[in-house]
């Protein structure tokens, strides 16, 4: 018997390096903060980390570990889908994992996408710590999942980055960066919480293969439960907590009232844990996976919903910095431009290792010193004229960026557009013709004006063709930039008419297109966007026909119809603006004058001067129009997407928010 106790003293000396490292192996799990601590958490964090100057190494342990992880994911779910079809007990971690694999899926192929190894490797990394190496906004991620259980929501994530920015500044990448690392943290929760489920599954079974065993063995008595009783005592498997309490629960059940069996449990309970404490730990450890399992994949969830643009708008400095814009535009555009603003900033203070709120800083005063110096008036007075527009040279200068290669090429392109796209053309041409001449052999040689005469058209097509995809494919898109009108609304200073040109040969076309003008404006609803048709009569022999009353009684009261159900007291919603037909001696014919230009000719010139000569029928409350800013022309078969309006408009008035707004109209 001495031999058995020593037997199982080493097995408990394994069971203790079996629970430290269950450090390296348990949940991101720490103490359980409040908002005020979590806040005061992050300040310290900030402090304690040591920020690398050096480059950052070219290997990525955390997309290394992503790719063994999910492959340990793919494995785990299988394991547990076998045992779950043959109705094992997977227990409740078990169920969320097989629950929400494809969650699990989803989420890792978002990170991949996310954060591909170029962005990887720009972000500070860590020069000291456990995490040595590692990205600064990874270890930032996991002390917000370990001192929140894993509940990531957006008031956590916005405080705990606040309150780390009241030490030390996030670049524009690591907040960018924020979702992914904490979807890298919570992954990896996932993944110890699921060899955990696997494992205990893995215990039980070899729990109950022991205690059957022993069983059979105590059935036949003497030497056979003796032998079965060493062959346990010199098993180099551990005891853990799940394998005892499920060992001694089985022993209990098969034969717990042998005196054999009776004193292998007492050496277990004074040796190793009793049955009610190893019970009580294995109980614990279970529910322990299962709301580690369940806040991961809940957190993951939640993540996926948040807006992160508004996190990141939040949270960078870079953004507060822009917002002193002087003429104060910057906060009315767009998201897209706004973020292209910032991205620049981000390039400058990448090459010139400058903080990022320096450079942008730095086209503040910029702005500020040309409103100073040119007054209201000038473009140069928004910050973005530094950072998109002609300023950019300017800024560079300041703050002692030097442009790449690369981007010196593409600058030299677009100053000399027309040069370039010739002698691209040209060159491939040479090239192709060359070509053809070459591989024609000796008698295309001899008869090279031939060779040149058939192949100068096909070996222009496929010069042009060879320089469209170059270009397509080497230059960078240049977004417009916009003012966010879907967000504020179209103002009154924007005013806007949608219009759309068309020809009445009947009735029915008359109903088409006022359905379609409803179509329009319910896309696009705005208080100051208007929709007018334009209309002509189809060309004719004579100035009137039979069917022209009722036309024109189908538009009026069709757009009357619509100005009743929308705009029932203002009428200023719909328009008609229709013309009778005129003589044209040179076509022989009456029709409209000038069709579909004559139409938007007479309308600007209504817009501008208030005549109104050019048509017979206007129906609408006309004075609103004369406050018109802009004009978008739609054909008659052209649709309007949903929120095109608001867009359009602002794309061209950031033309003139650059400025103080101009005081007369451009139509």
């Amino acid at each position: 018997m001495s031999r058995t106790i020593r037997t199982l003293r080493m097995r408990i000396a394994r069971t203790s390096r079996g629970a430290r490292d269950d450090v390296l192996t348990g949940p991101i799990r720490g103490e359980l903060y409040g908002a005020e601590h979590l806040s005061e958490r992050a300040r310290e964090l900030a402090v304690a980390q040591d920020v690398a100057t050096t480059p950052a190494p070219r290997r990525t342990p955390l997309l290394a570990r992503l790719e063994e992880t999910s492959r340990i994911l793919a494995r785990v779910h299988g394991e547990l889908s076998a045992h779950s079809e043959l109705r094992a007990d997977v227990g409740p971690a078990g169920d969320w994992l097989l629950d929400n694999y494809h969650v699990l899926r989803e989420h890792i192929h978002e990170v991949r996408e996310s954060l591909p190894r170029g962005y990887y490797r720009e972000l500070p990394t860590l020069a000291s710590g456990p995490l040595v190496g590692y990205p600064r906004v990874y270890e930032i991620a996991i002390t917000l999942i370990s001192h929140s259980e894993g509940r990531v929501e957006y008031d956590n994530v916005s405080g705990f980055l606040s309150a780390y920015q009241e030490v030390a500044d996030l670049t524009l990448g690591e907040l960018w960066a924020v979702p992914a690392m904490l979807r890298l943290g919570l992954i990896e929760n996932v993944r110890r919480m699921g060899l955990r489920t696997a494992q205990r599954l893995q215990e039980i079974e070899r729990a109950d293969r022991a205690a059957g065993r022993i069983a059979q063995a105590a059935e036949k008595g003497g030497l056979a439960l003796e032998l079965e009783l060493a062959h346990f005592t010199n098993d180099a498997q551990a005891l853990t907590d799940t394998f005892v309490a499920r060992f001694l629960q089985q022993l209990r059940a098969e034969g717990g009232t042998l005196p054999a069996v009776v004193r292998l449990q007492h050496w277990i309970a004074e040796e190793a844990l009793s049955a009610e404490e190893a019970t009580a730990r294995a109980t614990q450890r279970l529910a322990l996976t299962q709301v580690v399992m369940a806040n991961s994949i809940t957190s993951l969830r939640a993540i996926e919903r948040m807006d992160w643009r508004t996190v990141v708008e939040q949270q960078s400095r870079v953004d507060g910095v822009l917002r002193e814009d002087p003429l104060g535009h910057y906060a009315r555009m767009t998201f897209e431009t706004r973020d292209a603003y910032r991205h620049v900033v981000e390039r400058m203070a990448r090459r010139t290792k400058r903080a990022e709120t320096d450079v942008a800083r730095a086209a503040i005063e910029l702005a500020r010193a040309a409103l100073l110096h040119h007054g209201h008036d000038d473009r140069r007075d928004h910050v973005g004229y530094y950072l998109i527009d002609e300023g950019l040279a300017q800024l560079e200068r300041v703050t002692g960026y030097r442009p790449s290669a690369r981007e010196k090429a593409i600058r030299g392109i677009r100053r000399h557009p027309s040069i370039v796209y010739l002698c691209s053309v040209s060159a491939s041409l040479a090239a192709a013709l060359a070509a053809l001449w070459w591989l024609g052999g000796d008698s295309a040689r001899a008869s090279w004006w031939i060779v040149l005469l058939l192949g100068v058209i096909p070996a222009t097509e496929l010069a042009i063709t060879l320089v469209n995809k170059c270009v397509t494919a080497i230059m960078p898109p240049r977004p417009l930039p916009k003012l966010d009108l879907l967000t504020h609304g179209v103002p009154p200073e924007f005013r806007t008419a949608v219009v759309t040109p068309t020809l009445f040969p009947n009735v029915q076309s008359v109903h088409d297109a006022i359905e379609n003008l409803e179509v329009q404006f319910l896309a696009n609803r705005e208080e100051h966007l208007h929709f007018a048709l334009l209309s002509d009569f189809t060309d004719a022999e004579v100035a009137t026909t039979a069917d022209d009353e009722a036309i024109v009684a189908a538009a009026v009261t069709g757009i009357e119809a619509l100005n009743a159900r929308y705009a029932p007291e203002s009428h200023d919603a719909f328009f008609l603006f229709h013309r009778p037909r005129q003589w044209n001696p040179a076509e022989g014919v009456w029709m409209g004058w000038e069709r579909k230009r004559g139409k938007l000719g007479e309308f600007n010139r209504f817009v501008l001067t208030g005549e109104r000569d050019g048509f017979s029928v206007l129906i609408g409350t006309p004075g609103v129009l004369r406050s018109v800013r802009y004009v978008i022309t739609l054909d008659a078969d052209t649709m309007l997407p949903p929120d095109a309006a608001p867009t359009l408009i602002g794309a061209i008035a950031v033309s003139y928010t650059h400025l103080t707004l101009p005081t007369n109209r451009e139509v």
